[in-house]
């Protein structure tokens, strides 16, 4: 077993950040929510729950747009090709519109690597092919976007600043963002909502206010904790 009686609500317009230690199943449990199908996962559902692998992948991909945590491109495509992949479920017969470049090159934009657009992904370092992940990701403008540890590679600039991009974006787009993190106190500055995920137990969610207390620390992560205001610095790229 390694998830265990899992309710919760991901909210349209806000900013959602999944905590817990390793192992605790927060990666399986975002491809749970994704519909990624896994012939090594059991899942029981309840009766008339929607089951997004039941689903043809274009319409589940207009639903959720997930970023898994490892990725290796195969093609060596360039920036641009890759993050115009997020638009292929909004495709018919796989052709990409004038619409579609123009988002694309949005998404580069936003996440601020449209100097990176043309260059080949495998010359990447880890972080620049992560930031491109994260803009092919919100380039595919799904209901709900799922991202597993887009800060991981990331320098500490600019994760910041990452934070309150999707924050923001989940604020102006109505969108709900799910984000998987390990770094607690970047959770607590940008987050509107916290989802603490102990060992094989119920999950602990709520307003960031409510969620991160010491004793809800304590029973997610075994330790003690002190809980006190972050101001978290404010990087302008």
């Amino acid at each position: 077993m390694v998830l265990k009686n899992i309710s919760l609500t991901i909210p349209t317009g806000e900013l959602t950040c999944l905590c817990g230690p390793n192992g605790c199943g927060k990666s399986t449990l975002l491809s749970i929510l994704a519909g990624v199908p896994d012939q090594n996962l059991s899942v029981f559902r309840k009766p008339g729950e929607l089951d997004l692998s039941k689903l043809p992948r274009k319409k589940a991909a207009q639903i959720v747009s997930f970023m898994q945590q490892n990725e290796y491109s195969t093609w060596d495509f360039t920036v641009r090709e890759l993050v115009l992949q997020g638009r292929f479920c909004h495709t018919k017969n796989g052709f990409y519109t004038a619409a579609d470049e123009q988002l694309a090159d949005q998404a580069l934009a936003e996440l601020q690597i449209s100097n990176l657009a043309q260059r080949p992904v495998h010359s990447l370092s880890g972080g620049e092919f992560q930031k491109a992940r994260i803009a092919r990701a919100i380039c595919q403008q799904s209901q709900f976007i799922l991202l597993d540890e887009p800060a991981a590679n990331l320098d500490f600039v600019y994760e910041p600043w990452l934070m309150k991009k999707l924050q923001n974006l989940a604020h102006e787009k109505n969108t709900g963002i799910l984000v998987s993190i390990h770094d607690v106190n970047l959770a607590a500055a940008y987050t509107d909502n916290l989802i603490l995920l102990p060992l094989l137990q119920s999950p602990i969610c709520g307003k960031i206010k409510d969620t991160l207390t010491k004793e809800n620390l304590k029973l997610t992560y075994g330790m003690e904790f002190e809980c006190q205001k972050v101001n978290y610095f404010q990087s302008s790229l």
